[in-house]
């Protein structure tokens, strides 16, 4: 990318053309985010994902994720030199603006520590701490076959939303059914035919990323797990959850999982949504929960 040193100049919507400027931000970060991945919050709110500009150059942006009376802001990045200059702020009052105009009277967001004060200028506050995780890269393995963990098909998006909202808060069964599109694994667990646990799985550039996984108890997310592990053949498995969830954390440790980096999720309104974090063994991601 070629560094500029002007002003901000606007902030306008992010398109499929501006996702080389993506790709530059999500390797310079680190983010464990592919471009398949990425499309799915252009797909979901093409109206509420922007851009800021610097003459004809973007250099910043932020996604929005709206689930009507609840939504989410994630994505937040500057480029280096145009940092300290406002516009994160800038693209965040675009963002809680565009999320307040599709109803959204609480706004959630996964904040990293350099973020923290800006969110809570912007009436931010703490809900919890999430937690990171990831296996590292292992010998490959057969992947598992048998009841404990079945295919998720189309046919099951009903149900497998119905219990998402039951442990995450709002109806998000157009974002599930975007997310089942780029998922390179989908599972579910039964019992006595109803469906108790669903995992989405999708491949980033640093391995398979569980996005999201939740499920009425720890065995039965533990079983989408491994087998998830096993279709990784090879590869790290990443995940990230609530750190309330303590079975969920001490589950993963006793499967290999090692702790990284963790964030805070915000909060600005009513707890609207709050779902039952102890419930969810991966979120779908940081920009969406």
């Amino acid at each position: 990318m070629t560094a500029h040193s002007g002003p901000l100049t606007g902030i306008r919507r992010l398109e499929r053309g501006d996702l080389d400027f993506v790709e530059h931000q999500k390797l310079r970060e680190g983010w464990a985010l592919s471009r398949e991945q990425f499309q799915v919050y252009l797909e979901h709110d093409p109206d509420g994902c922007f851009v800021a500009m610097a003459g004809p150059e973007p250099v910043g942006m932020v996604t929005t994720t709206s689930f009507g009376p609840s939504g989410w802001i994630g994505n937040l990045i500057v480029e280096p030199e145009f940092r300290s200059r406002g516009i994160g702020r800038a693209l965040m009052e675009r963002a809680l603006e565009s999320l307040r105009d599709k109803g959204a009277v609480t706004v959630r967001l996964e904040a990293d520590p350099p973020g923290i004060p800006l969110y809570r200028k912007l009436g931010f506050e703490d809900e919890f701490e999430s937690c990171r995780l990831a296996l590292p890269a292992s010998g490959p393995g057969p992947r598992p076959d048998g009841p404990a963990a079945e295919a998720m098909r189309p046919a099951d998006l009903d149900e497998v939303t119905a219990l998402d909202s039951e442990i995450v808060g709002p109806d998000r069964r157009r974002f599930l059914e975007l997310k089942l599109s780029v998922a390179e694994l989908a599972l579910v667990r039964r019992r006595e035919r109803r469906v108790v646990a669903s995992l989405l799985a999708s491949p980033t550039d640093r391995g398979l990323r569980i996005s999201p996984c939740v499920a009425r108890e720890p065995a039965d997310a533990r079983a989408l797990i491994a087998t998830a592990i096993a279709a990784a053949r090879g590869r790290a498995v990443l995940v990230g959850l609530p750190a309330r969830n303590t079975e969920g954390l001490e589950m993963l440790a006793q499967m290999g999982f090692v702790p990284g980096a963790s964030s805070r999720r915000m909060r600005r309104g009513p707890p609207v949504d709050p779902g039952d974090p102890t419930r969810v063994f991966a979120i779908a991601s940081g920009a969406s929960g």
